[in-house]
């Protein structure tokens, strides 16, 4: 008789030591300017981000990943990332401006978003599926957790709290001024197991291209065992960050006349204008219009439909702007709020402020089966690369 693969388990992590834990955690590369990767490589010796970028800075990897994998078992050797002996759970806690969340990092089966037991509410890109899950053949890590969103659980929750009275494995600030904290659970202590068994559904809220991708590794090696799960951190719903992501439209060769599309948003039957001071009707969520026109508008939406940037895209940029693709239309921009903060709205763009969406809208469209646009919303905890790691090994 075949046992089923439990949707959630403990695994034998490597970790940065106690001490140099702060130094070898860093932010997605992502985030840094070339200027300030050279500056982190060349000031930091102990950075993750040397495992990464393992020739530097101007030194893409290519069609070859060997050298990110000999640069980790370098540190692996020097002692700046240790195995765990044994399995464990590793609760995870995150404390900055936006509040606390704490979470569980664990492995996750990759064959249930096949079954419908890892929800996605993003489309992916076939591209750069192929593209991560080649990095994960030839390097064969999970260098930070894909985070997932489950219903929150009273009974876990409480569990986590018992197990952190206790002193931290690592406990350390970062210079943005963000907590980081983690807690090891050895698979032998039992408790947390059971608890976890009870989550039916995850949903991912960060990470959709490495659950694709991980699962396009696992089917072209099937007979891999580490290559069956990818590393998670877990996180009760209502303790996700949300903030909104906005759009900008550029009118670079005055193809539109923003008189008259501003006129057909209008037009459209659920959208009422508002008086910058009117209070928000009931059943409707409120979209800011900036730049080429200043207006107010409330769109009802029915409740469980399509979310604000669903129907953005359906009703607004598609018939009225002939925007089909939003992920590669140069003419759209998604922006966060501090880049709209950051950049003022010319009179030759339209900007559209959405309000942040929520865990609930989130879990609806992923149960529904449908696909948001991408930068639908931006979502906390932002997590680190080299804090927990999951060493499945190369499969070629």
């Amino acid at each position: 008789m075949t046992t089923k693969p439990a949707l959630i388990r403990p695994f034998n992590g490597v970790l940065p030591p106690r001490d140099k834990a702060h130094l070898v955690a860093t932010r997605s590369y992502l985030t840094y300017t070339d200027d300030e990767l050279q500056d982190k490589l060349s000031r930091n010796p102990f950075s993750y981000m040397h495992v990464i970028h393992p020739h530097g800075v101007q030194s893409p990897h290519g069609a070859d990943m060997a050298p990110v994998r000999r640069a980790f078992e370098c540190f692996v050797d020097r002692g700046w990332l240790v195995r765990d002996t044994a399995p464990h759970f590793y609760l995870m806690q995150q404390e900055s401006r936006h509040g606390v969340v704490t979470g569980i990092v664990a492995l996750v089966d990759t064959g249930a978003a096949a079954k419908g037991q890892v929800k996605a509410h993003e489309a992916t890109l076939a591209a750069r599926e192929t593209l991560f899950a080649r990095y994960l053949e030839q390097v064969g890590l999970n260098a930070e957790p894909t985070l997932l969103a489950h219903d929150p659980l009273p009974e876990l929750t409480e569990a986590c709290a018992r197990r952190m009275t206790g002193r931290p494995d690592l406990d350390f600030t970062t210079t943005d001024r963000v907590r980081h904290t983690l807690w090891k659970v050895p698979e032998a202590d039992g408790d947390l197991a059971p608890l976890l068994s009870q989550i039916p559904a995850l949903y991912i809220a960060d990470g959709h291209h490495r659950v694709a991708s991980s699962r396009q590794l696992s089917l072209a090696h099937p007979d891999h065992p580490g290559a069956q799960h990818f590393m998670a951190l877990l996180v009760p719903g209502d303790q996700l960050v949300f903030r909104g992501y906005h759009r900008r439209l550029v009118n670079a060769d005055g193809q539109w006349a923003w008189v008259d599309a501003v006129a057909a948003i209008e037009a459209l039957p659920e959208v009422q204008c508002l008086n910058l001071d009117a209070p928000l009707p009931s059943g409707t969520v409120e979209l800011q219009l900036r730049g080429a026109a200043d207006h107010r508008l409330a769109v009802a939406l029915e409740p469980g439909s399509l979310t604000l940037p669903e129907w953005l895209q359906d009703r607004v940029f598609a018939p009225i702007f002939g925007i089909h693709a939003p992920r590669t239309d140069r003419r759209l921009r998604c922006l966060t709020q501090a880049e709209h903060d950051r950049t003022p709205v010319p009179e030759c763009e339209l900007a559209f402020l959405l309000p942040p969406l929520d865990f609930r809208q989130m879990k609806s469209a992923a149960d529904a089966g449908r696909h948001m646009p991408p930068k639908s919303t931006w979502i906390a905890p932002k997590l680190r690369s080299g804090l927990a790691l999951y060493d499945f090994g190369p499969a070629v």
